[in-house]
C-alpha cells in the first residue's frame, strides 16, 4: 500500500505547530504534498519537470509561496534566499536554530499494519 506523501506533510504542521516548512520536489508525486502547505511555507519544484508542470497549470491552489529552479547552483541560491528571508522574519531576541529542523519522511511503501502509525515519531535538528 502506497502511502501519500500529503498524509506525511499533514501529520508534520499538526505536530510542528508554528514553523514554516520549505519543500523540494520534482515529480508528480511532490504535487500533493505541496496542496498541503499554508501560505507561510515554501515550496521550491524544479522548472520543467512534472511538479513545476502542475503548478503552473493550476498555480492558485498552491497556498505556500513558489519558488522554482533549476539545476543545483539555482536551487543552492534559491533555497539560501529563502531561509534568510524566513531567518530575517524572527524577533532579534528569539534563537533561531531552535526554529531549523530537518525532516526526511520519504516513504515508498508502508505495510497495511503499519499504515495508522506514526510515519515521523521526531523531526532531526540541523546541525552545522
Amino acid at each position: 500500500m502506497r502511502f501519500l506523501q500529503g498524509g506525511v506533510i499533514e501529520m508534520l504542521l499538526s505536530a510542528l505547530p508554528g514553523k514554516i516548512f520549505i519543500y523540494l520536489g520534482d515529480g508528480v508525486g511532490d504535487y500533493c504534498p505541496s496542496l498541503k502547505l499554508r501560505e507561510e511555507d515554501h515550496v521550491l519544484p524544479r522548472k520543467d519537470f512534472p511538479v513545476w508542470d502542475l503548478m503552473s497549470k493550476t498555480p492558485m491552489l498552491v497556498k505556500a509561496k513558489i519558488h522554482e529552479w533549476t539545476d543545483g547552483q539555482d536551487l543552492e541560491e534559491i533555497l539560501m534566499q529563502t531561509i534568510s528571508k524566513i531567518c530575517s522574519s524572527f524577533p532579534d531576541d528569539r534563537d533561531i536554530s531552535s526554529q531549523l529542523i530537518s525532516a526526511d519522511c520519504k516513504l515508498q511503501t508502508v505495510s497495511t499494519s503499519a499504515a495508522h502509525e506514526p510515519l515521523c515519531h521526531t523531526a532531526l535538528p540541523m546541525h552545522h
